[in-house]
C-alpha cells in the first residue's frame, strides 16, 4: 500500500481541514492526481497521490480537521490491485 499524507505546508501550518474528497474507493489514479482538497491557515491545496495504482481506502472526510502528515488515502499498487 502507497499512504498519501498531508504535506508540510510552512513553518506555521500544523492542521488542515478536509473541503473535498475527489476520489473514491475503486478509482484508479497516477502520480500528481489530486486525491483531496485542504484548508491550511493561509491556502487552500489539493493533496496529489504520489503513485500510481487503485485507491484502497479513504481515512477522511470533508469537514474533518487532520494533522500535517496525518494519512488521507491508501493507494494499492499496481502489483497489489
Amino acid at each position: 500500500m502507497i499512504d498519501v499524507h498531508i504535506p508540510k505546508m510552512g513553518m506555521s501550518t500544523v492542521e488542515v481541514e478536509i473541503l473535498e474528497v475527489m476520489v473514491e474507493v475503486g478509482d484508479r489514479v497516477i502520480a500528481g492526481d489530486s486525491v483531496v482538497e485542504v484548508e491550511g491557515d493561509k491556502a487552500t491545496f489539493e493533496v496529489e497521490a504520489g503513485a500510481e495504482g487503485v485507491v484502497a481506502e479513504i481515512l477522511v472526510s470533508p469537514g474533518q480537521e487532520c494533522a500535517v502528515g496525518d494519512v488521507v488515502v491508501r493507494i494499492a499498487d499496481d502489483a497489489a490491485a
